[in-house]
């Protein structure tokens, strides 16, 4: 833990007893229940925020994501979203419904104020040094989520690769794809949708990532929700750094997805073995159509039981033009452009002078899923088991109280 002396200039530093760092759902879930608990925003506590507005990782989300085919936004405590327009982009209406959550309350989010650095001074008191200047406080709740940091794994060869390459972070428009032919990597939700939504602007997709596809067939209720962060908790609890969310949730096998598979969109070609200037060698079952690679163990099951949904994959695949090697099932294909749909870390990056990663790799915290126990007055929303709308708000709440106790408000 890095521990930096007061010195003079500390004295002209705004101080709050809490800081929340983040105006995301778990952020603004935190503000609420501190707010509602007594204390004032700017006075006893305040919010930093990174963006240039409301709206969290919401405000960069692509145009095409409407509100209907995004995962579900929670509402945020005593302010219910309603009824809003499903099929306006999810960016608009998620950044219309934070930013009047913030004036309801009257946050005055500081802005942009991205943190670069937290260490601790005498007494034990955080020190945040920001582009809008520096503060301190007693106790801190991080909810900066995922959005700044996305993960690209690498592969042999991707540094000469020479087309465009993507990510879930950057990606704007379809139409920035039509009539290419492109790698999609990953086997998360972004990269089924990116799929889906490319099958309007081109026939020519390759799916590949790190592991087979975890479809998962169960119905995506709100108790089956509960058992997966129940497990993620699990893992946090035990200093565990957090899994990828299909880890956790594998990907929704339901009429939609079917049908694409059975389309041949959601068909998984193999694993990267490594890239050209212009092409990826795959390991897979190879580019002829004749054959097809497991699809994961949901979806096999359905092969071998004749579903007529999936009856007919093996036909639907796509006939790629390559050339076998000495290795088996290994083939190489052209590819234009790449879109990487694999995910981000945790962006706690300005928290590293705290020393808070375990010997596991991730951050070790309490039951409740929020408090740091190497480090008392910090807690992290939005992290492992609150990565989701519902569950970051959840986490907010019981931060926000855990806050307040620990700061002794009242």
């Amino acid at each position: 833990m890095t521990r930096v002396e007061a010195t003079d200039r500390t004295a002209s530093v705004q101080h709050f007893s809490i800081l929340i760092i983040g105006a995301g759902q778990a952020g603004l879930s935190a503000a609420g229940t501190l707010h509602r608990r007594g204390l004032v925003p700017g006075q006893d506590f305040a919010v930093l925020d990174g963006n240039e507005g409301p709206g969290g990782a919401w405000r960069h989300r692509w145009q095409a994501l409407t509100l209907g085919r995004a995962h579900g936004v929670h509402d945020l405590p005593g302010f219910p979203l309603e009824n809003p327009d499903t099929w306006r982009p999810a960016s608009e209406v998620v950044s219309e419904y934070y930013g009047a959550y913030e004036d309801h309350l009257e946050l005055a989010v500081i802005r942009p104020a991205k943190v670069q650095a937290v260490t601790q001074i005498h007494n034990d008191v955080f020190y945040l040094s920001t582009g809008a200047g520096d503060f301190t406080a007693s106790a801190i709740i991080n909810a900066t989520g995922t959005w700044e940091t996305p993960n690209i794994a690498y592969y042999p060869g991707l540094e000469h690769f020479k087309g465009p390459q993507w990510h879930t972070k950057t990606f704007r428009d379809v139409e920035d794809f039509r009539d290419q032919r492109v790698l999609v990597v990953g086997g998360g939700a972004s990269s089924t949708q990116f799929l889906m939504m490319l099958a309007d602007v081109t026939d020519h997709t390759i799916w590949v990532s790190r592991s087979l596809p975890r479809w998962n067939a169960e119905h995506f209720d709100p108790q089956w929700g509960r058992k997966v962060e129940q497990r993620v908790t699990t893992q946090v609890t035990a200093g565990q750094a957090p899994r990828s969310v299909v880890a956790n949730t594998g990907l929704a096998l339901n009429t939609e997805s079917l049908s694409y598979i059975n389309r041949g969109t959601l068909v998984f070609r193999g694993f990267i073995d490594s890239f050209g200037q212009h092409e990826v060698v795959i390991n897979g079952a190879g580019p002829d159509g004749a054959t097809v690679n497991s699809q994961g163990r949901a979806v096999d099951d359905l092969l071998r039981k004749g579903d007529p949904a999936v009856a007919r994959l093996h036909r639907n695949t796509e006939k790629l033009p390559g050339h076998g090697t000495d290795i088996d099932h290994q083939w190489v294909t052209p590819i234009d452009s790449i879109l990487w749909g694999t995910g981000f870390r945790h962006s706690l990056d300005h928290l590293e002078p705290l020393d808070i990663r375990s010997a596991a790799g991730g951050v070790k915290v309490e039951q409740d899923g929020v408090t740091v126990p190497a480090n008392p007055g910090l807690y992290l929303v939005g992290y492992g088991a609150s990565a989701s709308t519902i569950g970051a708000t959840r986490a907010g709440r019981r931060a926000a109280t855990a806050a307040i106790k620990h700061t002794d408000y009242f």
